[in-house]
């Protein structure tokens, strides 16, 4: 515990002798941990290292940070390969040293549970901190359209979200490149690999640019991103939803803090009255509409937060459908109010995918577990035949 006190004692024997800040203290390593999109997969293979940790290195040097960023990025990671090698890559810092932990996607390809996940983020950070290495969250970067697994971004956005509470219930920083790269203009085409094989997304080197830019401001404490959205409820892209659910958005800011007088709840572009409860760094907005919800519903978060000039964001942040806006009848896919051989054929061409597969359909999960399985067709099957009379 005497640490400190030698360190103020050294800082102190340095300006008295008019040594340089660099010769003042030990130099920091940042230990970037990840997957495929840490180790540099679609950089230009010109270059000697890939990736964003040397342009972040380089960033750093510049600025006359005494740093040192380490690679250990591993393409194809998933958190769980992740919790097995995390010991022995924590084992090459020290104390003061910053972990970056940017992982996750992969769990998306191979349905992994968000629990999971999450709880495999939640470990690695507490090994971390329990060795006095600091931890810098990452949000992952959008899917591009055609990927083959969640290219609707809808498990992504809900993973990102379960970050931000994470990174901000343990009081942790957090780098948020899925906000960054979203309001990048023409970001697939401009910011993405081309490779024609690449079905998940990764960054190109202009791409790479701008993670290494994002976490060079974090550490410097320059704040250029708006707050954002932490768990939402209810989630983008759900269905059946109540028609009396309670609307709930969490808010989070990692930088200069919301300005909560100037953060809104919209649903379907109309202002309601959800006042943000809570601090400049983490704030809730709840709404219960006074009627019944009914067909689709759009819920935007319009915010700013105290920078100068603010960084603001608007935008819708979930959509999804109330229960009763189409028929009720488990097992007509096509909503003719007729469950048939015409419901058994759509059926079948979602049989055996999961949510966030391209050809998952919501209409042909009936329990909502998200996988169109075996008990979905016995429910089907139990219906097989029946009808709803016109406005029931």
């Amino acid at each position: 515990m005497r640490f400190p006190r030698l360190a103020s004692a050294a800082v102190l024997l340095g300006s008295v002798l008019g040594l340089p800040a660099a010769a003042q203290t030990t130099g920091k390593t940042y230990i970037a941990f990840g997957d495929s999109i840490t180790a540099g997969v679609g950089d230009d293979t010109t270059r000697t290292e890939t990736g964003y940790p040397p342009r972040l290195q380089s960033l750093l040097q510049a600025a006359g940070v005494n740093a040192t960023v380490k690679n250990f990025g591993v393409p194809g990671e998933k958190t769980p390969m992740g919790i097995a090698r995390i010991d022995g890559v924590l084992a090459t810092g020290k104390l003061g040293d910053v972990l970056i932990l940017m992982e996750g996607t992969n769990n998306i390809n191979r349905d992994i549970s968000l629990e999971t996940t999450i709880g495999d983020l939640d470990a690695m950070a507490g090994k971390a901190a329990a060795l006095g290495i600091g931890v810098i969250h990452a949000t992952v970067i959008p899917r591009p359209p055609d990927a083959k697994v969640d290219g609707d971004n809808l498990l992504t956005e809900q993973l990102n979200g379960r970050i931000r509470n994470l990174a901000g219930f343990r009081g942790n920083r957090e780098a948020d490149p899925n906000e960054v790269f979203r309001n990048l203009p023409n970001l697939f085409g401009s910011f993405y690999s081309k490779d024609p094989d690449d079905h998940v997304g990764h960054p190109n080197a202009a791409g790479y640019d701008i993670l290494a830019r994002l976490f060079f401001n974090v550490i410097q404490g320059i704040d250029t991103v708006s707050p954002v959205p932490g768990t939402i409820n209810p989630v983008n892209g759900a269905t059946k939803v109540k028609p009396d659910e309670t609307i709930l958005v969490n808010v989070w800011d990692f930088g200069l803090g919301i300005d909560l007088a100037n953060t809104f709840l919209l649903v379907n572009g109309q202002q309601v009255a959800a006042v943000p409860q809570g601090t400049t760094m983490h704030a809730t907005l709840t709404y219960q509409s006074l009627v019944p919800l009914s067909g689709t519903v759009n819920v935007s978060l319009r915010s700013r937060d105290l920078a100068t000039p603010p960084n603001t964001i608007d935008r819708v942040i979930s959509r999804f459908t109330i229960q009763g806006a189409t028929s009720t009848l488990q097992g007509d896919i096509n909503q003719d109010r007729r469950v048939d051989g015409a419901d058994l054929i759509a059926f079948g061409l979602h049989f055996g995918s999961l949510r966030g597969d391209t050809h998952y359909n919501a209409e042909a999960d009936f329990n909502d577990d998200g996988r169109i399985d075996g008990l979905d067709l016995a429910i089907l099957s139990a219906n097989f035949g029946q009808s709803k009379p016109a406005g029931t």
